[in-house]
């Protein structure tokens, strides 16, 4: 075995330690309550779970467990295939432009105002829809109920 190939095998052992000793103290963090990963996957101000993060969150785990375990396996590095890292850019596109806006739409008097006008004009659109439809039906029943009736 050559000096730089054992040198190679301290090097990967001493990053595995470390990598594994930074995962064991943040589980422990996590485990005692110093981390709260509660909210890790719902959006601010909301209980709701947010789909953009989701997705950031498992591709990045299957991507990185995958190339993980395929570098042990084959004992190098392994190449990761261009059109992993664009879906792993473009699940973390998503995320950033969710997060986008959401902090436009909440932070922003403009924004927040656009935001309720949206809604509003939305609303107003639905309720005329609504009116149009519920008058349609009175004239109709009118119309059956003056036909109905004997001359």
């Amino acid at each position: 075995m050559s000096q730089w190939t054992q040198l190679s095998w301290y090097v990967a052992i001493a990053l595995i330690v470390i990598i594994m000793g930074a995962a064991a103290v943040t589980l422990w963090l996590i485990a005692t309550g110093d981390i709260n990963i509660k909210n890790v996957l719902e959006e601010p101000d909301s209980d709701k779970a947010s789909l953009s993060r989701f997705q950031f969150l498992i591709f990045t785990f299957v991507v990185a467990g995958l190339f993980l375990l395929l570098s042990i396996e084959s004992g190098t590095f392994v190449a990761v295939p261009n059109s992993v890292l664009m879906l792993l850019g473009i699940s973390a596109g998503s995320y950033v432009v969710s997060k986008g806006i959401t902090a436009g739409a909440k932070s922003t008097p403009a924004g927040t105002a656009a935001f309720h006008a949206a809604n509003a004009a939305v609303n107003a659109t639905s309720a005329a829809a609504s009116a149009e439809s519920a008058a349609a039906s009175a004239a109709t029943a009118a119309r059956a109920a003056a036909d109905s009736v004997p001359k």
